[in-house]
């Protein structure tokens, strides 16, 4: 996989890229305005864990078997706003664009907690999934305002964030859904966006960096709808049927539109990103990587409550509750937010490739060793420690594999491309690993809804996790591009090295 530049691209760096950079303070100034613009990209990952001990009040609230809809309509909008709402914050700025985010965040918090239907709610869910782009935004903010040196460190915390959402997330969620019903859960979540954005608003500066042209929304809902009928037809298809006409038809619009959206892009003066850029070496070996790695993480994230839940069976099962999974999640969430500041500092000395294989490698030996050793709770327990490790050292590198890819003026836009490509390898892992489970029942109990899978069945899902991680492992390993240390954007493309 020889890594090449891309060809020159329809839009070079504004002419003030190094506007507004902050050369010559102390660590602790750099830390102070970094604080709280991690806690602010953090509520993606927050409301996610808040929610999800809301979801059988809310069920019983609205009378409804579709609650898993609450947790869809947010990834539906959030594939669809990280590409556009990426590339309008590279033309409007990116601190703009995520003050506007976590407005439209607080309004869909606030339709939430009075919804008075289950529509109301859903559309609620949607103003939140808007949210999504925050974290392509913050990377770019990154880039701009920081000294190249701090980059790579600073994106591992902007990635794995402070542990907040991941340690006291669910338990907070928990405590709220126990003591005030669902909807403090959504009162929290304006709460702590209508905490933290004016605190972001008056103490971190906007980015001089600019893209002098227009916004190619054509293109961005072309794109945005295409992924988002992937996403749907992968976590809908085993409820629908994977040869249905729903199904089927979903899948087919999709790609239809993304080839739509490939052969307008190519056409277009002003494209969305330029399809050479995306589909260069660098960004298209990147992007892969990140599919696979995300197919682990959210495979083995819905394969492992499971396996912990599971009745005490000869071979396999812990026969915990609910809360026992938290034993196993709060570690791994605590090292994850400690990798990741690690990990920026491995791109920074050795390249973020490096950090990307020690990642792959991690959700490799996870999963290989789930499948092999999953009866005592010690077992499970170092496999949570090792998929922690690939989490904090995965999105880091892959955001800053994306950083030393793309010009400035790019890096929102594709940072989103990122984060699409996560969310379809996320929703893909899920949805096969599920369907292999479901083809291995041991026993079902239709009064309580609970389903008791095979050991055979865990099994063979941990082998498709690890398989798909060392596939992964494959390509980071193959590519060139990451091999060298990371400039923080300096050396890529129509960066200051490049100018």
């Amino acid at each position: 996989m020889r890594d090449a530049n891309p060809p020159s691209l329809d839009a070079g760096p504004s002419p003030d890229a190094d506007a507004g950079r902050l050369e010559g303070r102390s660590t602790s100034s750099y830390v102070l305005l970094l604080v709280p613009l991690v806690l602010l990209t953090e509520v993606v990952a927050l409301e996610l864990s808040l929610v999800y001990p809301a979801l059988p009040l809310m069920a019983a609230e609205y009378r409804t078997p579709a609650i898993g809809w609450t947790l869809t309509v947010v990834s539906l909008v959030g594939v669809v706003a990280q590409p556009l709402l990426g590339k309008v914050a590279d033309a409007i700025g990116k601190k703009r664009m995520i003050v506007l985010a976590a407005a439209a965040f607080a309004v869909g918090s606030l339709v939430c907690a009075l919804a008075p239907s289950y529509q109301v709610l859903l559309l609620g869910r949607a103003l939140q999934g808007t949210c999504m782009v925050i974290g392509p935004a913050a990377y770019g903010l990154i880039r701009d305002l920081f000294p190249p040196r701090i980059v790579p460190v600073a994106m591992g915390a902007i990635t794995t964030g402070l542990g907040f959402s991941a340690v006291t997330g669910p338990l907070i969620g928990g405590l709220l859904v126990n003591a005030f019903g669902f909807r403090a859960v959504f009162w929290f979540c304006l709460a702590y966006v209508l905490v933290l954005t004016p605190v972001v608003v008056f103490t971190v500066p906007e980015s001089g960096v600019r893209l002098r042209r227009r916004v190619d929304a054509v293109g961005g809902l072309l794109f945005g709808a295409g992924a988002a009928g992937l996403l749907l037809a992968v976590g809908q298809g085993g409820a629908w049927g994977w040869t249905s006409a729903r199904t089927l038809t979903v899948l087919g619009c999709a790609c239809a539109l993304l080839v739509l959206f490939v052969l307008c892009e190519l056409r277009r003066a002003e494209p969305l990103i330029d399809v050479r850029l995306l589909t260069g070496p660098a960004l298209r070996w990147t992007l892969l990587a990140a599919f696979g790695g995300a197919f682990a993480i959210g495979g083995q994230a819905f394969v492992v409550p499971l396996l912990v839940q599971t009745p005490l069976l000869p071979g396999y099962g812990l026969g915990m509750g609910a809360l026992g999974v938290a034993l196993f999640l709060v570690p791994q969430g605590l090292v994850g937010a400690v990798c990741g500041p690690l990990g920026g500092v491995l791109a920074r000395r050795r390249g973020p490739r490096t950090g990307l294989l020690v990642a792959l490698t991690a959700f490799t030996v996870s999963a290989g060793s789930l499948a092999v050793l999953h009866a005592e709770p010690w077992q499970v327990l170092v496999a949570a420690v090792a998929q922690g490790i690939g989490f904090g050292f995965f999105f880091v590198s892959v955001s800053n594999l994306v950083v030393e890819a793309v010009p400035p003026t790019h890096t929102a836009v594709s940072a989103g491309m990122m984060g699409v490509a996560s969310n379809l390898g996320n929703a893909t892992g899920v949805t096969v690993l599920g369907a292999v489970l479901a083809q291995h029942i041991l026993r079902a109990y239709p009064e309580t809804g609970r389903i008791v899978h095979t050991e055979s069945g865990f099994v063979l899902a941990f082998l498709l996790a690890a398989a798909a991680a060392g596939a992964a492992l494959l390509v980071a390993a193959l590519m060139r591009h990451g091999r060298t240390p990371a400039t923080g954007g300096a050396g890529a493309p129509g960066g200051p090295r490049e100018q």
